[in-house]
């Protein structure tokens, strides 16, 4: 999990931004973004409205709910969130009103701001207590920031990845004609919290016969494809990985899309390393799965992968519409798919890499079978 070390070093990474941007402090308001610097944790954004207030010249405060432990030893400003233990339907408004009374004391001429999560009530708090000449919006230098991911952020990460893998292993145990997808699911959301050993979120594509979408009450039926595309957060790290399972004996053709698309998977790790552009690894992995006769129509319709991390979709992007290019640090997973009424419905393999000096590192190390 996070470690006071590395909160402590991504709180001196912001310190340089402020400075590259002549800035005298931000706020801080993205729950996701108050966990990766101060260690404070996830319990609900909307219940639980939280402010981080980190200077240039060195303070940083927090202004949360009361109870909140954040990793970093800190200044901590709390209110109320309930009455006898029911929650409070205003926090948000109690947010706003601990920030007008306990922040004026100091005021700041040039703030950066999280344009995508700063509620405008307590917006408008923050201008009259800061009087701040200049707000600058610091939302994508953040993303930026968070980019290169600290050993810390690399332990959470592998954790998510090994609760989705248990949840892989008892799904395919389970998948078969006549059962329910919902069954699946439960199989897998069981796994997943036994392995990371505590209530984690476990969801995703658990659709036989299907793109994606989210488990039916519906029983699977021989001949499908069963794509499970699999997300984990566990300590508020992401990780997205995909499998495909036939149900019942596969047909030939699916045998052979198969092998097609995890051979194409296993060609990755030698393509991934700094530099490397998004929408030419998309163009490579369209042009490779077209080389299957079946698919020559298909190709790739969606992106080729993204980077995982506090979110599920970060950058970069590997795309064919959107560009994003790879650099050392970045946690990206990779997923090939391909998909035609005749396969019922398709195939999706994915996995995670590490993005190294020189190359990559996976980093979701499991089976890729067709049938258990």
């Amino acid at each position: 999990m996070l470690t006071k070390e590395g909160c402590a070093g991504r709180v001196e990474r912001l310190r340089g931004l402020l400075a590259e941007a002549d800035l005298d402090g931000c706020l801080i308001s993205d729950a996701r973004d108050l966990l990766w610097l101060f260690g404070l944790p996830l319990p609900g954004a909307d219940d639980f409205p939280a402010l981080g207030v980190v200077t240039a010249d060195g303070s940083a405060r927090l202004l949360c709910h009361d109870g909140s432990e954040p990793l970093l030893p800190m200044r901590v400003d709390p209110y109320p969130w309930h009455v006898g233990y029911t929650r409070n339907l205003d926090n948000g408004l109690a947010l706003a009103a601990l920030a007008a009374r306990v922040l004026p004391s100091r005021r700041l001429a040039a703030v950066g701001f999280q344009a995508e999560s700063l509620p405008h009530w307590l917006a408008v708090e923050l201008s009259a207590a800061l009087r701040p000449d200049t707000w600058y919006a610091l939302d994508l230098d953040l993303l930026a920031l968070q980019r290169a991911k600290d050993p810390d952020e690399l332990d959470c990460l592998r954790a998510s990845i090994g609760s989705s893998l248990a949840a892989y292993t008892a799904a395919e145990r389970v998948i078969a004609a006549g059962v329910n997808e919902l069954e699946v699911l439960a199989a897998g959301q069981r796994a997943a919290l036994l392995a990371a050993g505590e209530f984690v979120f476990h969801n995703g594509d658990y659709q036989a016969a299907s793109l994606g979408g989210p488990a039916r009450n519906r029983t699977c039926e021989a001949g499908e494809l069963y794509i499970v595309d699999a997300w984990s957060v566990v300590g508020g790290y992401w990780s997205d990985l995909c499998r495909t399972y036939a149900v019942g004996p596969p047909s030939d053709l699916q045998r052979s899309v198969y092998a097609h698309l995890v051979g194409i998977l296993e060609e990755v790790p030698g393509r991934l390393k700094p530099g490397v552009r998004g929408t030419e690894l998309w163009a490579w992995m369209d042009a490779r799965i077209r080389e299957h006769p079946h698919l020559a129509d298909a190709g790739l319709i969606h992106h080729a992968g993204h980077g995982v991390g506090l979110r599920a979709h970060t950058a970069p992007d590997l795309n064919r519409d959107r560009e994003g290019v790879l650099q050392e640090g970045d946690v990206v997973s990779v997923e090939p798919g391909a998909y035609t009424d005749a396969l019922r419905a398709g195939v999706r393999v994915e996995n995670t890499f590490l993005i190294t000096a020189d190359g990559c590192m996976l980093l979701s190390e499991h089976p890729l079978t067709l049938t258990p």
